[in-house]
């Protein structure tokens, strides 16, 4: 998200957390898992490990693992019941679009004491304090990526106001013409600065949009599938479902079994 004043503009990337949990590790194997959020794992005893591109990255007590939205990976399980603490979050541009890849981190030592403060449990962790104390463990690590990789991910501001104007009508049915309209171009005009600027058309984006919106929600229990998908602007659970998968490579149902037990 961009924020502005008469005089500069700041980005301030609005991170969303879908989950915050602590668990002992007794069986973790995945292959080429490939989710649209951010995850973060830390084991504080190694015994576990992840693959990306035939590259193994042990998790070890004294390291931060940053995976990136469309990362595929897999997950190992060697020995032991390590304690893992892991999240899953969104963050906003520029962090939304980079290339895939792993980031390793040394976990200083305020890092580890925020880490080692989480309790022990198969429960979702819900104090506001802990829960805060993670969202600045988020954003210390996005801060450490290196700019190299962070320019080819940025994006004009003018671009960014209508991208946030897009994520706050999620649940409407936004025509072109209704988003080149908030931008002040053509709908031609807008469609090529999209593709410039993203990669993808302004619909695709509200597609996107609107998945994110609903892997929040399907952590929400007492929300059927049904209700998300009107919350988001979906004209049937069926669409919804298809959408999701095409995005998520997981139906909502599965998303829900797999990431939002409970």
């Amino acid at each position: 998200m961009y924020y502005f004043t008469s005089m500069q503009l700041y980005i301030n990337p609005n991170i969303r957390i879908l989950t915050i949990y602590r668990r002992l590790l007794t069986k973790w194997h995945n292959d080429d898992l490939k989710v649209s959020f951010w995850r973060l794992y830390w084991n504080s005893k190694p015994g576990a490990r992840i693959i990306y591109k035939n590259k193994t990255f042990a998790l070890t007590p004294e390291k931060i693992v940053l995976v990136p939205p469309n990362t595929g990976i897999s997950q190992r399980l060697d020995h032991g019941a390590p304690p893992q603490f892991y999240a899953h979050f969104f963050a906003d541009a520029p962090y939304d679009r980079l290339s895939s890849g792993i980031y390793v981190f040394k976990a200083g030592t305020e890092m580890l004491a925020t880490l080692k403060s989480l309790p022990v449990s198969e429960d979702s962790i819900d104090d506001l304090g802990r829960t805060m104390g993670v969202l600045g463990l988020i954003h210390s690590l996005l801060a450490r990526i290196p700019d190299t990789e962070l320019k080819s991910a940025r994006i004009s501001s003018r671009m960014a106001e209508n991208m946030s104007f897009i994520e706050a009508h999620v649940q409407k049915p936004l025509s072109n013409k209704e988003i080149a309209g908030h931008l002040g171009m053509s709908v031609n005009a807008m469609l090529r600065r999209y593709r410039r600027e993203l990669g993808i058309s302004p619909q695709e984006y509200l597609r996107q949009k609107r998945v994110e919106k609903a892997c929040a929600l399907l952590h929400d229990p007492q929300r059927s599938i049904k209700q998300i998908a009107e919350e988001t602007g979906f004209c049937d659970r069926y669409h919804f479902s298809r959408t999701f998968k095409a995005f998520q490579d997981l139906t909502p149902f599965q998303y829900r079994r797999h990431f939002a037990p409970g």
